[in-house]
């Protein structure tokens, strides 16, 4: 898994990830709340807690205080099937770093 960016986000705001599954998502400060579209679960992520959809759905980040969190990218699941018969190095995953950059264009 590639590290990837670090991202901040004061309490109230809202950070969209497009595909779930295409990063993990690490929360280093504060508290976020995920919801995934059509999941009927709700992820309550605190300093050093973790998150990894399962599938190419949008993710929605709420920080219900100042929080930061990075985001790590990985295979989508064609590549990871790939990576377990060929150890070959994967490049980063353009939704993640697409989201990245409108995150902080904000």
């Amino acid at each position: 898994m590639l590290p990837g960016p670090t991202i901040s986000l004061p309490a109230r705001q809202l950070f969209a990830l497009p595909d779930a599954s295409a990063a993990r998502i690490l929360c280093t400060a504060g508290c976020l709340w995920i919801t995934v579209d059509h999941d009927l679960r709700d992820v309550i992520l605190r300093p050093g807690d973790s998150f990894e959809g399962e599938d190419a759905r949008r993710a929605l980040l709420y920080a219900t205080e100042p929080s930061t969190f990075t985001l790590l990218a990985q295979p989508q699941r064609s590549e990871r099937r790939r990576l377990s018969k060929n150890s070959s190095d994967w490049s980063r995953s353009p939704i993640v770093w697409a989201a990245t950059r409108a995150a902080s264009s904000d």
